[in-house]
């Protein structure tokens, strides 16, 4: 078998990533496909299906030490990454654990990140809660129906709020066309990018 350097081999891979922007077939990926580990990347945000709304397991439970102990330039990842990480998982638990002390504190992406817990965990009540009080410029953007669209925060959250609706009346099943899967699915990347750019490449 022929040798190879894996080292160079990783570094050509790290070199050659930002021009797979371009090509990539989700942009609201871009941060995500730039900071993170590319198995990582593969397997959270090129499922060949959607995240489920009421996950029974984590989807790759070798990947929840690899995010726990995750770190971007140069440094441990911040909460805020790693709980997106472990929703795109659907690791619920690992998720929640970080999100929790961050209750009343007035960090608005972890709030946002504990509503989607509580739709995913089947505690809809406390979901449709945080996302009656969240304000959140991703809210808006990802509960709008058009780039265009400009849509009032009282709006988004009714819309959240709709959406929460929705997948109570699903439960553990699953939605017509995987619609709300897919939304669902919109929203954990999303979050993934505005976690690192905020956080990470903000710093």
């Amino acid at each position: 078998m022929q040798w190879v350097n894996t080292n160079l081999l990783h570094h050509i891979i790290f070199l050659l990533r930002p021009f797979a922007i371009h090509f990539n077939r989700d942009p609201v990926s871009e941060m995500s496909i730039t900071y993170l580990p590319p198995e990582m990347y593969q397997k959270l945000f090129e499922r060949s299906t959607p995240t489920p709304l009421r996950p029974k397991s984590s989807y790759f439970p070798e990947l929840t030490p690899q995010i726990s102990n995750l770190k971007l330039a140069g440094k441990s990842a911040p909460p805020q990454v790693l709980t997106t990480l472990h929703l795109l998982n659907d690791d619920i638990k690992s998720a929640h654990d970080i999100a929790e002390p961050f209750y009343y504190q007035g960090e608005h992406t972890c709030d946002y990140q504990h509503g989607i817990v509580h739709i995913r965990d089947g505690d809809y009540g406390n979901a449709m809660w945080w996302f009656g009080q969240l304000s959140h410029p991703l809210l808006a953007k990802n509960f709008a129906q058009s780039k265009e669209e400009n849509l009032p925060m009282n709006k988004a959250r009714q819309r959240a709020r709709n959406f929460i609706a929705e997948c109570e009346r699903v439960g553990t099943g699953t939605s017509d066309d995987q619609r709300l899967e897919e939304k669902l699915y919109h929203q954990l990347k999303s979050l993934a990018d505005w976690t690192i750019r905020e956080f990470v490449e903000g710093k």
